[in-house]
This record gives C-alpha cells, structure tokens and sequence, in this order.
C-alpha cells in the first residue's frame, strides 16, 4: 500500500494546471471585512440656523452662494457650500429650477465689459397686478458692474420716456464736461447701448438725441433675446426676487415699491458674476482700480 500512494503523488501544480483553474483560487483566503462605523451627520451650530433662516425668511428665492456670501458678509460666519447645501436641502429651504428651453440659434457674442460705462443694456417688461392692470418696467443696465442705473414704470411707455430714461442715467455716471468729450471722441471710444428693435428704441427721435450724445446705439437681431441676455437673466432675478414676493394690489402700490427693490439689487444682494460682491461695491472697486 506503501508503494502504490508513493506512485499516485501528484504536484500541486500538475492538479491545478490539469483542471484548467487559477493557482491563487486554490491559495486564496476570504478575509473578514470590518463593517464601517457611520459617522454622524455634522450639526451646525444654533447661531449658524438662525441665520440662515433669517435670511431665507426675508428672501426665499435665494441660493446658496448669496447665502453663503451674505453669511460671510453680514454675520461673520464662514461655512462650506456642501454643508450649506446639506442643512437648506433637510430644511426643504432650496430654491427649485425652472426646465430651460435651448435655442437652435447659436449665440456666440459676449455681452459682458471688462470696464464700467463701456456698454449699456436697456428692455421693457411687464408686471401685472392683482386687479388686472399691468404696469411696463424699462431699466438701463451697466454690462459690467450690472448695476441699475435708471428705470422708469408706467402703464405706458414711449420713445420719448427712453430719451429721459437714457439722459437721466447719462447725468448719473458722467459729468457736463465728460458728456462732452464722449461728443468728440471716436467711434470705438463712444458707449454703446444695446437694446431689442421695440417701437420705443428705435425711435428717430431717440436715435438722433444718442447720436448727439455721442452714443453708439446697438441693435439684437430679430427674434434673438439672448443676444440681450443680461437683461433678460436681470428680468428673471429681478421678478423671482421682489415682484412675485411682494404685494401686487394695484400699479400705484407697485411703483412705490421699485425703487426699493432696486436699492436692494444694487446694494444688498451678491451677484456670482461679480465676485460674489453687489453691483454697488463692485462699481466702486472699479473706480478705485
């Protein structure tokens, strides 16, 4: 019996390589894996709550990088997006997304300047009050600080209500002499005032007066708003912010309600584009620089 086991030993790697399998399947050895400890969830503390819901109790519409940069501004209080975006995401406090539409168009221009009062963008919209009335919005917008220059509100609104509007924002941002120099100075050199080809900005009469200011007049091509998407981003902002969270009774409560809503834009809220500074202090970072 001795010598017939003897005759039968066979090597290991003969048996392995006979039965076609891997040699480390023969060697291997489950290891025991060690389940995780869950790590609690960080809570934040009482002070940081509290700010936050004060200021999604004054503006609901606003997302976490306002707040973020409105916390680090007004309280002192530095705090990560992620976990910004954790607590406002548990408390049901996010702000939820239109569906956007894409365009077959494409739009390969750059509204946005590198420097303040190089180019102007003006629109007209809509707001419609509680009785039914509707009262028509036109502002003019600095393409680079993205401040609100001017803006006037009426049930109506003409070419000769744009002149005023422009000449009051002229008056805003320069003075006599430099309104004179803009006169005599180069094409290239002029500010430009982009706007839509509505009835009211095409006007000869406001034509002509810009031509008189030394003013370059810019025109979108038809059926094209994103060609002035600034504006239309600012309309957006503008009615998801104050128009739809205030009170809309009738066109006179809601004129005296706009220029509120426009000290706010301009000196309150952070803009991403910006720094996430307001339009107010990044116009005036511009005129120290």
């Amino acid at each position: 019996m001795e010598q017939l086991s003897s005759e039968f030993k066979v090597s290991l790697n003969r048996v392995i390589r006979s039965l076609g399998i891997s040699k480390s399947s023969v060697y291997y050895k489950p290891v025991e894996v060690k389940k995780k400890r869950k790590r609690s969830s960080q809570t934040l503390p009482k002070r940081v709550q509290e700010a936050i819901s004060e200021i999604t109790g004054n503006k609901a519409t606003y997302g976490i990088l306002r707040i973020k940069a409105i916390l680090k501004r007004d309280y002192k209080i530095t705090i990560t997006k992620y976990l910004l975006h954790r607590y406002m995401k548990q408390n049901d406090l996010l702000v939820k997304r239109g569906r956007k539409r894409g365009s077959s168009r494409p739009h390969t221009g750059k509204i946005s300047v590198e420097k303040s009062n190089k180019r102007w963008a003006s629109d007209i919209t809509s707001i419609k009050c509680w009785n039914g009335q509707k009262i028509r919005f036109s502002f003019i917008l600095d393409c680079c600080d993205r401040t609100i220059i001017s803006w006037y509100a009426s049930k109506y609104i003409q070419g000769c209500d744009i002149e005023l509007l422009f000449q009051n924002a002229l008056y805003k941002r320069f003075s006599e002499n430099e309104i004179e120099e803009m006169q005599q100075s180069s094409e290239e050199e002029r500010l430009q005032f982009l706007h839509d080809n509505g009835p009211e900005y095409i006007e000869k009469k406001l034509v002509k007066s810009s031509n008189e200011w030394g003013v370059q007049n810019c025109n979108t091509p038809t059926y094209s708003p994103q060609s002035n998407g600034m504006c239309e981003s600012f309309i957006g902002t503008f009615k998801r912010d104050y128009v739809y969270e205030s009170c809309l009774e009738n066109p006179e409560s809601v004129i005296d309600q706009i220029q509120g809503w426009v000290d706010e834009y301009n000196g309150y809220a952070p803009h991403s584009a910006l720094m996430m500074m307001t339009p107010n202090e990044y116009y005036k970072l511009q005129n120290v620089a």
